[in-house]
């Protein structure tokens, strides 16, 4: 005969009647399990947290961006109004000009005098 006769142990403490129910663990499986789970738990949240970071850059740089374009879509408006004001005052001097001016062309310089000198 092998092993530990006198004792009646077949070395699993899961065989004795006064043991607990098979769904307790040993001592030693349980630390074990929660120690994966925190470990797992971490991994997970330096993950999520490594993706907010990458997300948060994204957006910066697009907010930046963002903000380049409306400044170069305002200097762009700023010298189309320059330009089409420039056209203005130069029509407006070639009306001024002119010395036979009939009703319609009599309007179009009251209407750019308005325009340009009442700003």
């Amino acid at each position: 005969m092998g092993g530990n006769v006198g004792s009646g142990s077949s070395g699993s403490r899961r065989s004795h009647e006064d043991s607990v129910g098979s769904s307790a663990r040993p001592m030693g499986r349980e630390a074990a399990k929660k120690k994966g789970k925190m470990k797992s738990k971490g991994e997970t949240l330096e993950k999520v947290e490594k993706e907010w970071v990458q997300f948060k850059e994204l957006k910066e740089q697009e907010i930046e961006q963002l903000k380049e374009l409306t400044l170069v879509k305002q200097q762009k408006n700023k010298l189309l109004q320059e330009k089409t004001q420039a056209k203005k005052m130069k029509m407006y001097l070639k009306l001024r000009d002119e010395e036979h001016v009939d009703d319609r062309k009599k309007e179009l310089l009251e209407k750019l005098e308005r325009e340009l000198f009442e700003n």
